[in-house]
């Protein structure tokens, strides 16, 4: 029996490259709450991997900006101190210049949309970049279509964006797009956003629905308005040397592994988003469905901040992609 239980040990340490006194332990930090889909899809990924290795990769998840925002988070990862974040694209783009274009204003009508955009050629195009800085893309995940809540009035036109401080990430095409449309953008840390609109710092904020539901914000909001004017993924990177430091086994488990997650948090934040907006409803939200024209047209601006910030031949190189995946 020992010699048996002997030769399955190193059958699976020559089949999968891992040895028992060698556990690779991963840092995993990300901006959101525990009831988030985001960190129910980490803890998957990480129980995931655990199982698949046999315990020889232990990832330990750091929630709810507990290592810092989204942006320094990302900037760890690249130095190394963290291994996997999941920023969205505007966390990225210092780093890779292009997924700052992902969140134009009102590119994408829905989520399929998204899908077919993804699956062309622009991670691809961008990937270069995220090498250059130290990443290693491992696997697509979401975040969603990012919309407004307030606590004085309804946004059902433009011009009710007249007066209102409005929250947003210390992101280029969310600020650029409050100022276009009126209102006036208020830059504070994602951890920091639930203490300002109990305050009253802020006047509102915008994120997508699951963010919205999972921080409850109908604590402090009274109103929500679907304007879903901006698109965000969340993407799983790693610290590319600590990728490439894995064997070949390890890191196709963690590619495997990254993107069923994704897969699972897609499926979930994008099942449950009617619901929860029923449930915001209950607690008291008051939920409106403006038609964007007037708001796409006010929001034309950003696009030309776009072209002046990435250069007009990375924009049209973007938009001709943007336009083959419709």
């Amino acid at each position: 029996m020992k010699r048996v239980l002997l030769l399955a040990l190193m059958a699976s340490v020559a089949l999968y490259g891992f040895a028992a006194d060698k556990v690779v332990e991963l840092k995993f930090g990300h901006y959101l709450v525990e009831t988030h889909p985001a960190h129910l899809a980490a803890v998957a990924f990480a129980e995931a991997v655990a199982a698949r290795t046999g315990g020889a990769i232990k990832v330990t998840i750091f929630p709810n900006s507990k290592l810092g925002s989204s942006q320094e988070m990302v900037e760890q990862t690249t130095l190394g101190a963290l291994d996997l974040v999941i920023p969205t694209e505007p966390a990225i783009a210092k780093y890779a210049n292009k997924f700052n274009l992902v969140g134009a204003p009102f590119a994408f009508p829905d989520y399929a949309a998204t899908d077919k955009f993804f699956a062309g050629d622009f991670l691809k195009w961008a990937n270069a970049d995220l090498e250059k800085a130290g990443l290693k893309y491992l696997a697509r995940w979401e975040y969603g279509f990012r919309t407004y809540t307030t606590s004085k009035r309804q946004i059902n036109t433009p011009a009710d964006f007249k007066g209102l401080k409005i929250r947003t990430p210390p992101d280029f095409v969310n600020q650029e797009t409050v100022k276009a449309l009126g209102g006036m953008a208020q830059t504070i840390a994602f951890a920091e956003l639930p203490m300002a609109l109990k305050q009253g710092v802020v006047d509102g904020q915008e994120n997508p629905i699951a963010t919205i539901f999972s921080n409850k914000m109908w604590e402090t909001q009274k109103y929500l308005s679907m304007l879903n004017y901006t698109y965000n993924s969340t993407h799983l990177l790693m610290n590319k040397a600590r990728f490439d430091g894995l064997s070949a086994s390890q890191a196709q488990i963690l590619v495997e592994e990254g993107k069923k997650a994704g897969l699972a948090m897609q499926k979930s934040v994008r099942d449950m988003e009617s619901a929860q907006i029923e449930e915001l409803k209950k607690n008291g939200m008051e939920v409106a469905y403006p038609n964007t024209a007037p708001f796409k047209a006010a929001a034309t601006p950003v696009y030309d901040a776009l072209k002046a910030q990435v250069g007009e031949a990375v924009f049209k190189a973007y938009m001709d992609l943007l336009d083959k995946s419709k």
